[in-house]
């Protein structure tokens, strides 16, 4: 828990600089109304990739506005009560929104985070599918060939480790996209960013069985596709999309022999 606070503590500063930096070159001394910056979703839906069933009703309905994090006291003395360093909204053109950006002359900087947003989104979709295809050749070479308690545990802890890379890049990407869309008309040439699902962040691991429903035209997810470059090929991608292969390879076999 020190641990912890003396990171909070190390953020406010860091949020504190930026804004004062913020307050020159964007908000102009101009002020502004802390109902016009958006609280930050937490995206937790992501934290239960492999098991979707655990969130449900009411609890599902609030997972992208219930904040994780207990409220912490100010760190003044006052005792007034204040929300976590992580969870402040910070101020930037996505923050405050298109209209605000054209009502201020911003459109320019809005066009800069525009861009940076694509490109943050593009890296976190790589960094997504590296570590998907690293899952698939864990599940092949160290989950499936694990004879021993201490090696089926030394597995299954590189598995959500994994897991844990997977849920963070999941969260920039999604955060990534939710900015891009703020400002959106500040970059009319980048291509849209899809929103990213849980479905889309699970891997084929096992070969299915034969009583599987629906898996016929079972496809892939379009991260696969998504910003695609050379530079993924020989990495554990490989491994991933073998895993598929074998999977639709499996069910076209099972239906030809049973139609």
């Amino acid at each position: 828990m020190q641990t912890i606070d003396n990171r909070r503590t190390r953020l406010q500063q860091l949020i504190d600089m930026f804004e004062h930096q913020a307050d020159s070159f964007l908000l102009h001394q101009q002020p502004i109304d802390p109902s016009d910056v958006p609280p930050m979703d937490n995206y937790d839906q992501y934290d239960h990739v492999d098991n979707p069933d655990h969130v449900s009703g009411k609890a599902k309905e609030h997972t992208q506005f219930t904040s994780p994090n207990p409220i912490s006291t100010a760190s003044d003395g006052s005792g007034m009560e204040s929300a976590n360093p992580e969870d402040h909204p910070i101020i930037l053109p996505s923050s405050l929104g298109w209209d605000w950006c054209v009502n201020n002359g911003a459109q320019f900087l809005a066009s800069k985070e525009a861009r940076l947003r694509h490109a943050q989104a593009n890296g976190s979709i790589h960094r997504i599918r590296l570590a998907l295809g690293f899952k698939s050749a864990l599940f092949r070479t160290q989950v499936r060939t694990a004879k021993t308690q201490q090696t089926k545990t030394r597995a299954w802890n590189a598995i959500h480790s994994v897991d844990t890379t997977v849920h963070e890049h999941a969260r920039i990407y999604s955060m990534a996209r939710d900015s891009f869309r703020n400002i959106r008309e500040a970059y009319p040439a980048g291509p849209e960013l899809p929103q990213l699902h849980t479905k889309d962040l699970r891997v084929a691991t096992l070969i299915l069985g034969s009583d599987q429903v629906g898996q016929r035209n079972t496809q892939q997810s379009w991260i696969w596709g998504f910003g695609h470059t050379v530079n993924d090929k020989g990495t554990w991608m490989d491994d991933c999309e073998l895993s598929y292969t074998l999977v639709h390879m499996h069910v076209l076999t099972y239906h030809i022999f049973n139609s």
